[in-house]
C-alpha cells in the first residue's frame, strides 16, 4: 500500500512540473539566425511583441538573417512565419543582413492595418536606431501605436533615446500565462522529484536493521542444544597407567 501511495505521489509531482514548464514557455517572435542579440535583448523584445499580441490580436515576428538559401527572401519570409506562429492575423519582417534586403508577410487583418506605407516606416525606423535591438525595439514600437491609432504618416526621427524600461515592464505586467520565475520553481520540481525516486530506491537496500540482541538473528527452537560429545580428528590418544612410586628402605 505504501508504495503505490509513493507512486501516486510521485506522478502527480511530475504532471505539476509540466504544467509549469509548459506555462513558463514564451512564444519566440524575434528569430535571429545570425547571432546578432543576447539571449536577455531577444527576452526583452520577446515580451513586448507578446504585449501586442494580447493586446490587438496581431502577431509581429522579426527575423535577422545572413542569406536565405536556396530560396527567395520573400519566400523564406513566408515559410519562417509559419514555422514560428499559426496566428492567421499577423506580419513578419525579414532582415537579411547579408545581402542588405528586406522583405515582409503579412496575414489576415495585419495586411488591413499594417500598410505598405506603415510597414516601410516600421523599417526605417529599424534602420535608423542603433541595430539590431534598438532598431527592433523602434519597430515595435511604432507596430503598437498603428495597431492603436491607425496610419497617419510617415516616421520621423527625431534623435530622442528611446525609454526601453518603461515598455518593457508594462510587457511584464501585462504578460498573459505564468511568470518567468516558474522555471526555477519548475527545475526544484524536477530535483525534488528526482530526490524521492533515488531516497525510495535506496530505503529498499535497507531490508535488515541492526539489532542489539543476536537472538533476533535466529529462528526461534533452533539453537536448542540436546547433546554434547568432544570429537577430535585426526588425533591418536593413547592411554597408559601411570606407574606407582616406591619407597626406598636404608639398610
Amino acid at each position: 500500500m505504501t508504495k503505490k501511495i509513493f507512486a501516486i505521489v510521485i506522478a502527480a509531482l511530475v504532471c505539476v512540473s509540466f504544467v509549469f514548464s509548459a506555462s513558463a514557455y514564451t512564444q519566440q517572435y524575434v528569430i535571429d539566425y545570425a547571432d546578432k542579440l543576447s539571449s536577455s535583448e531577444i527576452e526583452e523584445l520577446d515580451l513586448f511583441a507578446e504585449k501586442i499580441e494580447a493586446v490587438y490580436g496581431i502577431t509581429v515576428l522579426f527575423c535577422i538573417t545572413e542569406g536565405t538559401g536556396d530560396v527567395t527572401v520573400d519566400e523564406f519570409a513566408a515559410q519562417t512565419y509559419g514555422d514560428y506562429t499559426d496566428n492567421e492575423n499577423g506580419i513578419i519582417i525579414v532582415h537579411d543582413d547579408w545581402n542588405k534586403e528586406y522583405s515582409t508577410f503579412a496575414w489576415g487583418n495585419a495586411e488591413e492595418i499594417l500598410t505598405d506605407a506603415a510597414v516601410g516606416s516600421m523599417i526605417n525606423a529599424y534602420d535608423s536606431n542603433d541595430r539590431y535591438y534598438g532598431g527592433i525595439y523602434a519597430c515595435y514600437e511604432l507596430a503598437e501605436e498603428y495597431l492603436e491609432n491607425g496610419y497617419s504618416g510617415g516616421y520621423v526621427y527625431d534623435g530622442e533615446p528611446l525609454n526601453n524600461g518603461t515598455d518593457i515592464i508594462g510587457a511584464s505586467e501585462e504578460k498573459d500565462g505564468v511568470s518567468i520565475i516558474w522555471l526555477p520553481v519548475s527545475l526544484g520540481i524536477g530535483l525534488l522529484i528526482g530526490f524521492l525516486i533515488i531516497n525510495g530506491i535506496a530505503s529498499k537496500n535497507k531490508s535488515v536493521k541492526m539489532q542489539e540482541n543476536a537472538t533476533v538473528y535466529t529462528r526461534p527452537g533452533s539453537m536448542v542444544i540436546t547433546g554434547s560429545a568432544d570429537n577430535f580428528l585426526y588425533n591418536n590418544v593413547e592411554r597408559r597407567e601411570k606407574p606407582k612410586q616406591t619407597e626406598s628402605k636404608n639398610n
